[in-house]
Order: C-alpha cells, then sequence, then structure tokens
C-alpha cells in the first residue's frame, strides 16, 4: 500500500489484544494485561501491520494491555510506541446515554442525535478528550502514516464523532484494525474492524513461533505447561529469591529487567525493592501466568513485556540490573545471550543468575541432561558451572560472587509443571531410577523408604558486572 502522498494522512487504529478484563470481566484489574490469546493476537497484527503499512510513528494509550500490544508492534515495525493518554478508553458508562427507540429499528433514521452536556455528560467529555487528541495529533502528523493502539470505545467514539452517527454504537474486536484517511478535507473509512490477519488460513502466521525451531518448541512446551506453575512461589524457591535479592544489593531508582521471567516470581520478588521492573518471556502462555501474578501481587510497578532473549529489543545502557533464573539451559551457546545481557546494562550494573548446572564429569553431564530434556523438550543444553564463568568473561563481564549450592529435589515435584503423560512419566521416573547406582547423572539420586525418588540439584548463584573499557 503506498502511503507516500504528503497531502494525505493515514490513521490505523489497532485495537489491543484480549486482556484478562474482557476475558474475565468485573471480576479482574481493569487495567489489566494481555492473556495468552491476548499476545497472539498482538502479533498476527503486528505481522499484518509489517506487512502493509510503512508507519511514521506508533502511539499508544496509556493503559497496560494497549502498551503491551503496541510494544509487540514496534518490534515488528522497528518504532518505539510513544504514549499518549489522550486515546485512553473512557472509566465511565458513557454508551447508557445513547438514545434507544424499543421496537422501533428505524425511529433514528434521518434525526441525528447531537449529545451535549446535559443529555450525555459522561460522552460529551469524553469526546472533548478525543478531540483535543485527534487534533494534537493531526498538527503533528498530519500527511503522515500513524499506527495506534487504543480501546473500543476510543476507536467507536473518533469513528462516530467524524462521521456524524452519535446515536450508534460501534464495535471493534480485539486485534482489529481500524483504518481512516484524510485527503482533500475529507475524512474517508476504508476498513473497520478488519480481522482476518487473526484467522484467515489463506494468510501466513508470521509470528516468531510459526516455523519449526528452537522458539516455536517453547512457545509450545510453556504453552502446556503454564497453567501448572504457582502464583507463589514453593517455600523453598522463595528462599532462592531471597537470596539472589539479597546478593543484588539493589537500589530503589534501579530499573531491573528479568529476563526469561516464566511465570514472575524473579520480578515480583525484587519489585518492592527497586523503582520499575521490566520481566520478558517469549511464550504467551507464561507471560499470562506472570500477568495474573502480578495482578495478586497488585505490583504496579512491573512491566510484562514479549521479548526474545536472544534479541533483547532495548537500547543500550537501559538498565541497572539484569536478573535470569533458569534460563541458560534453553540456549546452546551463551557468548550472544551474555553479549546481550551487557549491552542492555549500564556500566555500573549488575547481572545476577540463579541457575540448575549439570556435572563438571561431561559424561555425568550429559546423562543428566538427558533426563531434563525427557522432561522439558525445549532445553538446548545443561551447562556446567566452568563454561558459564567463562563464557561471562569472554562476554566482558567480571565474576564479584560466586555461590554453588545443593537442593534436594523430589522427582514427583520435580515432574509437576512438566505436560508429560503418565506414561512418559512413569518412564522417566524408570530411567531415573536405573541410575541410582552408577550415579551416572551426578545427582546422587536415592529411593526413600516411601517409594519416592529424591536427587540433589546443582544451583549456581552469581553475581557479575560489565568490565570497564
Amino acid at each position: 500500500m503506498d502511503t507516500s502522498e504528503p497531502t494525505t494522512t493515514h490513521l490505523i487504529f489497532v485495537r489491543h489484544g484480549q486482556s484478562f478484563y474482557n476475558r474475565d470481566g468485573a471480576g479482574v484489574a481493569e487495567d489489566s494485561g494481555l492473556t495468552e490469546l491476548g499476545w497472539q493476537q498482538a502479533h498476527l497484527v503486528a505481522d499484518w501491520l509489517g506487512r502493509n503499512f510503512t508507519a511514521d510513528a506508533l502511539l499508544s494509550s496509556s493503559l497496560r494491555r494497549a502498551i503491551q500490544t503496541a510494544d509487540v508492534i514496534g518490534q515488528q515495525i522497528g518504532l518505539q510506541p510513544e504514549i499518549w493518554p489522550g486515546l485512553d478508553e473512557s472509566r465511565l458508562p458513557y454508551w447508557t446515554e445513547f438514545p434507544t427507540a424499543a421496537d422501533a429499528p428505524l425511529a433514528g433514521w434521518d434525526r441525528p442525535w447531537q449529545p451535549d452536556a446535559t443529555n450525555a455528560p459522561m460522552y460529551t467529555r469524553f469526546r472533548q478528550q478525543l478531540r483535543e487528541t485527534m487534533a494534537a495529533l493531526m498538527e503533528r502528523y498530519l500527511g503522515r502514516t500513524v499506527i495506534l493502539v487504543a480501546h473500543g470505545g476510543t476507536i467507536g467514539t473518533i469513528v462516530r464523532s467524524l462521521f456524524g452517527g452519535h446515536q450508534m454504537p460501534i464495535f471493534t474486536e480485539n486485534g482489529g484494525v481500524t483504518h481512516l484517511v484524510w485527503q482533500e478535507g475529507r475524512w474517508r473509512l476504508i476498513s473497520h474492524n478488519e480481522r482476518a490477519h487473526l484467522g484467515d488460513p489463506s494468510l501466513p502466521a508470521l509470528t516468531p513461533w510459526a516455523e519449526p525451531g528452537p522458539i516455536r518448541t517453547i512457545v509450545e512446551q510453556f504453552g502446556r505447561a503454564a497453567a501448572a506453575y504457582p502464583l507463589e512461589p514453593e517455600p523453598i524457591v522463595a528462599a532462592q529469591l531471597r537470596d539472589l535479592v539479597a546478593m543484588a544489593g539493589a537500589r530503589p531508582t534501579d530499573h531491573l529487567l528479568d529476563v526469561g521471567t516464566g511465570a514472575g516470581a524473579v520480578a515480583l520478588a525484587f519489585a518492592a525493592q527497586v523503582a520499575r521492573v521490566t520481566a520478558v518471556d517469549i511464550a504467551p502462555a507464561m507471560l499470562e501466568r506472570a500477568e495474573l501474578a502480578r495482578v495478586e501481587h497488585g505490583a504496579g510497578n512491573v512491566d510484562i513485556r514479549w521479548a526474545d532473549a536472544a534479541a533483547l529489543p532495548y537500547a543500550a545502557g537501559t538498565f541497572d540490573l539484569v536478573t535470569g533464573r533458569d534460563l541458560l539451559c534453553y540456549f546452546g551457546e551463551l557468548g550472544p545471550l551474555f553479549e546481550g545481557f551487557r549491552r542492555v546494562l549500564r556500566p555500573d550494573g549488575k547481572l545476577l543468575l540463579d541457575e540448575v548446572v549439570g556435572s563438571e564429569d561431561p559424561v555425568k553431564r550429559a546423562t543428566h541432561q538427558a533426563l531434563e530434556m525427557q522432561r522439558d523438550p525445549a532445553i538446548a543444553r545443561l551447562h556446567c558451572e566452568s563454561e558459564i564463568k567463562r563464557a561471562l568473561e569472554q562476554a566482558g563481564f567480571r565474576l564479584e560472587q560466586v555461590e554453588l549450592y545443593q537442593v534436594a529435589q523430589n522427582a514427583q515435584t520435580w515432574l509437576a509443571a512438566s505436560p508429560l503423560t503418565a506414561e512418559e512419566r512413569g518412564r522417566l521416573l524408570e530411567m531415573l531410577g536405573d541410575s541410582i547406582e552408577e550415579d551416572a547423572a551426578g545427582l546422587h539420586i536415592r529411593r526413600e523408604k516411601n517409594g519416592d525418588l529424591t536427587f540433589a540439584v546443582r544451583r549456581l548463584r552469581l553475581l557479575a558486572r560489565p568490565m570497564s573499557g
């Protein structure tokens, strides 16, 4: 689509992806983030926009569900979202002020209703907000192409106000696109609530996980397993998180990036210690889980975002702290990952990791890795302590604190968050039992009196800083 004419202004409105409030209703905080479906919708509309428009600007309302959607779009089209609170949804039920005519479908034909402060005070205030926003927008972006991520009420009210049909509700679905054009002194409605990109089988679904590969494997694995992840960490994990927070020495002004946030346990553990937390993951199901945990904790300073850990979409020197827990095993090569961490850290920043590690004995580590991969096929490689340290140093980090510790693990608990079938779990438990005698995996596996299998997991907790120069 050619959008290069200087006298033509294209406004492409996108309704955000499905939020918790959209799906679950008033029982959820209104300013809630996206569901798993909402993240999928955000990626599909982002891909479609990238293939059909060359945008000059990307704007978003200030509400969480719109910002999350805009962030995904921005990563696809290479634009940083600009927050415009004037695009926010009304918090008042203005639609109750619209006139009705029971049993008279054509009563409003050619009898336009004009809202004012007397007959529609809520709607009038909302319209004034949007008129001021549109005026500022057109002054700044006349002759440009702008993508605006907003809300159903916002989009419907702008369309009604431009075309003079105030008594008609206009519905826009999650992920729907409305295209308005200002040209030759007239507004034109090119399309409204375009949604073919969300489900038309004739269109390629070019989401990051569409093609077979590591990202798709991770997304599918955690799509099956997400519901089993607790919103509150188990006591032993909570203790590990407290130790990680203590090691960090975080400041109240710090901005933290939690990579591979999963269900958000690390992000929420740090939320009370820092000014802001950006928590990213690649699996939509886990992002939904993390958002649910954030809502339950009331952690308003935690921002849940989609991002690929291997290609972080943040400028150099953005963060004071970068954290990762049980992340490294999903990467075969650690060098590029650590280089990305160093890039987004400020020169005086800190990297904190808390990871399961394998034995320094390559045979034992390979056996341990095979067991882990049976439980979680998205795992790429189990790294040992020396390998992690070496990769950090080669990426330009200086190790400051290193703690190697062991955690007693019950095999049934270990399998709790895995989507394996009962038969698959049985085979894996049998593999664990078979490795007891020779300690083939280096896990010191033992069978307890009650028949349960337990083993000792090695974990590495460390703090590193970027080397100067």
